[in-house]
């Protein structure tokens, strides 16, 4: 099963990539000021400097061996947030105007909510740094400059990432079914495979479903019947599902289920059941039976994705051998 275009992850990918140059940059472009303070022999923004220097160096070494860019996007704006406090504090209302750039960048890099609540504070505590210093003007110019900073980059974030949520499921819903399409399920089965480990062993198993003849379906009754059948068994089977379970549609008339925490013989059982009452439902159209055969696999330890849903999909194909409208097992991994 290949990964190449998982949505999710190139998303990471994209914010790993983007925050390793942010933590790379600042590291390198502050490092010269900390020489330069030194030499002019200002010590205290000296120490300032190297706080930064040190922290998103450490960042960025954090962010390449974990590639946790949460943590690392939370480690950067407090960062970032300290020490422009702490330059304000020390050398006074001068330094005021790098709060623009620190407020539009804790937005980038943090979640909406917790950007603002983050920022709120921020801008408070420099305003009350700054008061007794600045004249009302600069004080009123800065607050308000200072808040539609804030509510803009609020906005922007905000829609941002809605929009990027948006992207997402638009590129991992089917359509026409409403449940998670093939690039979800490569993802489902990457996830899977990687949480099941000695130290953390579980029973997971895959089922893949093909509806009977659908072709059949198709060209006698035409292809909106075909559409309301796919939808109807969608239908069929979500309500049975437990929490844990995963449902998606891998292609044409094949959907794939995944069962966390489901033993092979329990997966048997749940999909014959399926299977059964599937051959009993009701459609619009009086005449019109419905089928489905299966091939069930359970996850074993150290096998690919790949290899555990080939062989659900070599049990399949031998349901359909062996006469349709069956589920057939799966027991034993082998190598491809």
């Amino acid at each position: 099963m290949q990964s190449k275009t998982i949505a999710s992850q190139d998303r990471k990918d994209t914010s790993l990539i983007i925050m390793l140059v942010i933590s790379g940059g600042i590291c390198l472009g502050i490092s010269p000021f900390v020489v330069l303070r030194l030499i002019a022999q200002d010590y205290i923004i000296a120490t300032l400097n190297s706080i930064i220097v040190l922290g998103t160096g450490f960042i960025f070494i954090y962010l390449y061996l974990t590639k946790n860019t949460s943590v690392a996007g939370k480690g950067i704006v407090l960062l970032t947030l300290f020490t422009l406090s702490g330059t304000v504090l020390l050398k006074g209302a001068a330094n005021v105007f790098w709060i623009y750039p620190a407020l539009t960048a804790t937005f980038f890099l943090i979640q909406p909510k917790l950007a603002a609540y983050m920022t709120s504070v921020f801008i408070f505590v420099i305003l009350a740094l700054i008061f007794e210093e600045s004249s009302t003007i600069f004080l009123l110019t800065v607050a308000v400059s200072s808040v539609a900073t804030f509510l803009f980059s609020f906005a922007f974030s905000t829609r941002m990432y809605k929009q990027a949520d948006i992207l997402e499921t638009l590129a991992t819903t089917d359509p026409l079914t409403g449940i998670g399409n093939r690039r979800k399920l490569e993802e489902k089965l990457i996830e899977v495979s990687r949480s099941i480990t000695q130290e953390t062993p579980k029973h997971c198993s895959l089922v893949i479903f093909d509806l009977d003849y659908f072709k059949k379906v198709n060209d006698k009754f035409g292809h909106d019947c075909g559409d309301d059948v796919l939808r109807g068994f969608v239908e069929h089977v979500l309500p049975k599902l437990n929490p844990s379970d995963s449902f998606f549609r891998f292609g044409g008339e094949e959907f794939v289920l995944v069962l966390e925490d489901t033993k092979l013989n329990d997966a048997e059982k749940m999909a014959n059941d399926f299977r059964q009452s599937l051959e009993s439902a009701q459609w619009d159209i009086a005449e019109l039976q419905i089928t489905t055969s299966a091939g069930i696999a359970e996850y074993h330890m150290f096998e690919s994705s790949y290899e555990w849903m080939k062989r659900a999909d070599e049990a399949l194909y031998r349901a359909k051998e062996g006469g349709r409208n069956k589920c057939v097992v799966c027991n034993s991994p082998k190598k491809y």
